[in-house]
């Protein structure tokens, strides 16, 4: 997801956690097969202000755009979609009608080239920046150019695995992930974010935010360690909006805090939710997914709740969109946020539908088929 990276919960959300909490322990999965809401009505939507609004979809990427597994999406001021994919070592330019224009980058280590890019970011002007976690490396590209202006590596002891630049000089907002390790515990683990700049020489590497990580599905053995996806996992979210305040959400419930590069909250906003018990028939089918022996770590964890939302995207009117699950497993509420909590509107996309990026009344995600090949839509909010 644009720039989607995913983590769990906000302490903006303790409300909605505590609900969570308190009924995550009541029985065992729903034998019944049908969703069932807990603590309160499943159509439960507090937050609503804003207006239904309806999304058509305007295009679809086609047999020219050849995905794997996307990991980041961006859009500039002209509709041009960039994104990255795990099969292209560089990153795919596509038109507005989401065609094939061409690809910046090759493999390799020297400039304009990328191991592994990891994170788009579309800078004022329409500049590309691109993050290499890898090479630990960002490059930057002017608008319209398929020859990089500058690169730069962060001279940091701790490892980036995403970078977002900040205007001005040489600064950073940078992320950091623990590693999985054989005989550790998982309790306490935590996600930072890090403001690392350069100052009259010195580089300055300052952690100003921390959340737990990740909920994933964990198989240990003397000498090993085994990690796959928790499908009912908390997660967490974060972006960054063009007034370089960082944004924070959680799995856990309707809601989002804004902090600045300091730590600081500027504003915070939580609605209580009404989570959904995991049925039977939904554990039964995740199992049969989930990868041997990670499928009985995930028996075992039983009875489970789904998180409350399913992602987050910043547009460029700074307004906050919150992907929220529904009592319909088919679809998500798309529900978009000002920074006051002040619900604008909303819209139900399809529930395999991964929201990447908000411009102006466009959603640009992806989208996968039944062969599981992504493709990359566009919705036009009406």
């Amino acid at each position: 997801m644009s720039g989607m990276s995913r983590r769990r919960q906000i302490g903006a959300v303790a409300v909605a956690v505590v609900l969570a909490a308190a009924c995550a322990g009541d029985g065992s999965p729903d034998e019944s097969g049908e969703p069932d809401a807990m603590g309160g009505s499943a159509d439960f939507r507090p937050w609503a202000a804003g207006p239904w609004v309806e999304a058509e979809l305007e295009a679809t990427s086609g047999s020219d755009v050849f995905l794997s597994a996307v990991r980041d999406v961006g859009v500039d001021s002209r509709g041009r979609v960039y994104l990255i994919d795990s099969g292209e070592h560089g990153v795919m330019v596509l038109t507005p009608d989401l065609t094939l224009d061409r690809t910046i980058g090759r493999e390799g280590e020297g400039p304009g080239e990328f191991l592994y890019p990891s994170r788009i970011q579309l800078l004022p002007g329409d500049s590309l920046m691109v993050w290499d976690s890898r090479l630990q490396r960002s490059t930057v590209y002017a608008a319209g150019s398929d020859e990089p202006a500058y690169g730069h590596s962060p001279a940091t002891p701790q490892r980036i695995d995403a970078a977002w630049r900040l205007s001005g000089s040489i600064r950073y907002i940078a992320r950091s992930s623990p590693f999985f390790t054989p005989d550790a515990s998982d309790e306490g683990r935590t996600q930072v974010l890090r403001f690392v700049r350069e100052e009259a020489g010195r580089l300055l590497d300052e952690v100003f935010a921390e959340y737990p990580d990740d909920e994933g599905l964990v198989y240990r053995r003397p000498g090993s360690v085994m990690v796959g996806p928790h499908p009912f996992g908390q997660q967490s979210f974060v972006e960054i909006n063009a007034r370089e305040r960082i944004v924070l959400a959680g799995s856990d419930a309707v809601g989002a805090r804004i902090i600045d590069f300091r730590g600081q909250v500027e504003s915070a906003f939580a609605w209580e939710t009404a989570p959904f018990r995991v049925t039977a028939e939904e554990l039964d089918r995740a199992v049969d997914e989930a990868m041997d022996p990670l499928d009985e770590v995930l028996r075992d964890g039983a009875p489970y709740v789904w998180p409350t939302l399913t992602g987050l995207a910043v547009d460029d009117e700074d307004r906050i969109w919150l992907g929220i699950r529904t009592p319909d497993r088919s679809f998500v509420e798309w529900a978009a946020f000002m920074e006051d909590g002040t619900h604008v509107l909303s819209v139900n996309l399809a529930a395999g539908f991964e929201v990447h990026a908000v411009r102006g009344d466009r959603i640009i995600g992806v989208a996968r088929d039944g062969l599981e090949i992504p493709s990359v839509m566009a919705y036009r909010l009406r």
